[in-house]
Parts: C-alpha cells; structure tokens; sequence
C-alpha cells in the first residue's frame, strides 16, 4: 500500500468517530503491546508476550530491569499517544521541547527508581557521549540546546506548511533526534515515541518497528545511519558557534536519504492499519458466509492473495457459481494463527 492510499485509509478509519488510540480498543491495544515488546528489543530487553501481560495487567514482575522498562515505555507511551490524538481531533497538534522532555521523563522514571539511571530524567544530558557501533557523533552537550530548539522549530514549521508528508516528516524528525541523541539514556525508546506521536498527531497510527531479530534491528540501525550525514552537519555548524536558520535548516535536510526508514515506517503502518481495521469485523455475524471481494475490503488483502491461500488449504471455502465464500469466523481463525507466529 503506498503512502496516498494509506492515508486515504486511515482516514477512513477515523471516520466513524471511534476512538482509535485507546487501550479500551482491544486491538489497538494488541497494537501497542507489540509496540513495546519490539522497542524494548531494539534496546537489548528481550520480553515475551506473557511476562508483558503479566507486568502490565497482573502487577506482576520478572526481572526487575525488564519490568522497568515495559512500564516506561507503557505510561510514557500512552500518555503521550492520548495526548497527540487529542491535539489531533482539535486541530492543534504541535510539537514542544516540553513534550520531548516528557516523554523522557516518564519513560525512564522506574530505571531511575532502580538507580540504573544517573542524572535528572527529562533533562538534557551535560556531558558528551559516544553511541556504541554507530558511525556517527551526537552533538556536544554545550550545544544541545540549540540543536533540539532549531528541531523543535523546523518540525512545527514543516506541521503548519511543508512540502513533506507528515509521514516523510516524522520520519525525519526521528533521524533527528537519534542523531542529536540529547539524553544520556533512553534516546532510542524516547525517539520512537517521538515518531509516533508525531504520526498519531498528523492523522495516523502508531506503529512497532520490528526488533527481535537481529536482522530486523540491524535494517533498522542501517536505515537510520543512512541519514546521519546531513543531520551530523547541522550538529557540526552549531559546534563551531555558527547560526543556522530554518531556511538554512530546510536546504540541507533536502538531502537526507531517508529511502530505507521511510519504508520501514510505511510498511509498519500498514501493518497497523491492517489490525485496526480487523475492529471493523468485530460487528459482523462470525457465522457469516461472505463473498471473497468483500472479505479482501474488510481485511484489506488483495483477492489473489486470499485465492492463494484458499488453493493452498490454509483458508477454508466454498464456491458457489465463479464466486469463493468465506466464513467469517474462519478468516478471523486465519489471522489470529499469523499473530500467534510473531
């Protein structure tokens, strides 16, 4: 799905007034739990899906560490993503360093609880740090303030009028932010929020960028270096005391090469979209026997795809005339066995 239609139906989905971003919305929450298992994992915590539900649900806790982290980024997560889809629904959505700020402060609240988290959360860091295994150098801490003020501008400038989308836009900021790296831990899960509280604020969907395999983290890692460069050289202006416009801003930010993220980002949101629009389903009879066209609609499959999987016997069946009629409940069968496999 590209990037016009999937706007087009998102849109969609908002449309009939239902409130998306909700925990209250079982699959939405399903959504973000994913979320979270895989942000974590970028980072080295490996949860499954039962220690989540525990932590979250339960009150329960494995290791100390782990139950930290799923329960900063779930408060500060949530609370975020309620926020933007709010300032969405009014038309306000814009961007603060406050925001920022608080995104960091609650999730790393419990690690700085533990004591594995030296200094004041939600503040920029005051020392200079090195990323393990990345090509590229954060910005000097004397100058981190005017980097993430000229970023903070830039995105809002871009959120009022841009020749970007919004979702080449919040791709662009998370770059950013990864490569400025202004915290002295938690850069990684707090820019990830980022983007998707800037996805959840202009009209879309949060997403779960994958990172359980290494493969997935390492396309990951790759995709976000490939745009280092540009961002490098604003952090490298700044160092040297120069002042640096956002017209200046905007002429090098043109040539950021954002081909790889973007495409995680919109294969992620797609992803997202696919799941959410499973809601639609949930109103249907299960015992409804409903012609193939109209089951590819709901589940937003291509009808060969479903075909496909009909002659493989992985979809039960039944032709009547030239036409294929599935089951609703089988359908629904058929998509909870792909999540179980995740």
């Amino acid at each position: 799905m590209d990037e016009k239609s999937l706007k087009k139906a998102i849109a969609t989905l908002h449309s009939d007034k239902r409130r998306l971003v909700t925990v209250q919305n079982v699959e939405w929450y399903s959504l973000f739990r994913e979320e979270i298992r895989n942000s974590i994992a970028i980072e080295g915590v490996f949860a499954n899906r039962q220690e989540l539900i525990d932590v979250l649900e339960h009150n329960s806790r494995t290791n100390k560490e782990k139950a930290a982290a799923i329960l900063g980024y779930f408060e500060s997560a949530s609370a975020m993503y309620d926020y933007a889809y709010n300032q969405w629904q009014e038309g306000e959505f814009v961007l603060r360093m406050s925001d920022v700020k608080q995104i960091h402060t609650i999730l790393m609240r419990y690690e700085k609880e533990l004591g594995s988290y030296i200094g004041q959360i939600g503040d920029f860091r005051e020392l200079t740090v090195e990323v393990t295994q990345s090509r590229f150098k954060p910005i000097d801490h004397f100058y981190l303030r005017a980097a993430m003020d000229l970023m903070v501008r830039w995105v809002n400038k871009h959120l009022k009028r841009s020749k970007y989308s919004s979702i080449t836009l919040a791709t662009l900021a998370h770059t950013w932010f990864e490569t400025i790296h202004p915290f002295r831990d938690g850069n990684g899960r707090c820019g990830r929020i980022l983007l998707n509280y800037i996805l959840i604020g202009t009209g879309h969907l949060n997403i779960a960028i994958k990172g359980f395999s290494k493969t997935d983290r390492d396309q990951y890692y790759n995709a976000l270096e490939q745009g280092d460069d540009c961002f490098e050289a604003i952090n490298r202006r700044l160092e040297q005391g120069k002042k640096i416009s956002l017209e200046q801003a905007d002429g090098i930010v043109t040539d950021v090469p954002l081909k790889g993220l973007k495409k995680i980002v919109l294969d992620r949101l797609a992803e997202s979209f696919k799941r959410m629009n499973r809601t639609t389903t949930n109103s249907l009879d299960k015992d409804a026997i409903i012609p193939l066209r109209d089951l590819a609609r709901l589940y937003d499959y291509s009808q060969d795809y479903l075909r496909n999987l009909i002659n493989r016997g992985v979809l039960k069946a039944k032709k009547k005339g030239k036409l294929w009629y599935v089951r609703v409940h089988d359908m629904a069968e058929h998509i909870a066995s792909l999540d179980r496999k995740k």
